[in-house]
């Protein structure tokens, strides 16, 4: 059987409703690697999409799937890099945990 271009279509626009679980494997052109991938949820919110890091709960949007990712991987390096920049005992629990999170899988080369 095979499938019209309409369903096709249908198909598509269903899948992007759903919410989908991506891998951030790298921050390139960035000094920082990745100890391994941080894994982010995208889901449809709206008319936008909002990409989350959970175990750090950091998330932000964006109108496309890709710019939602892509916001959320400059957001993570914002957070990490001004936190490092901060004395620990300056920070209060949240911070501190999510600082503890990025320090786990973010380092400097």
């Amino acid at each position: 059987m095979e499938l019209q271009s309409e369903q096709i279509e249908t198909i598509t626009a269903t899948l992007r409703l759903q919410p989908i679980v991506v891998p951030i494997v790298t921050f390139a052109p960035e000094s920082l690697t990745l100890r391994e991938p941080i894994w982010v949820v995208v889901q449809p919110v709206d008319d936008a999409f909002v990409a989350t890091f959970f175990d750090a709960n950091i998330s932000t949007s964006g109108d496309t799937q890709e710019e939602a990712i892509a916001n959320l991987k400059d957001l993570l390096l914002d957070v990490y890099l001004d936190l490092e920049e901060e004395p620990e005992e300056r920070l209060g629990p949240e911070p501190r945990r999510q600082l503890a999170v990025l320090r786990s899988l973010i380092r400097r080369t």
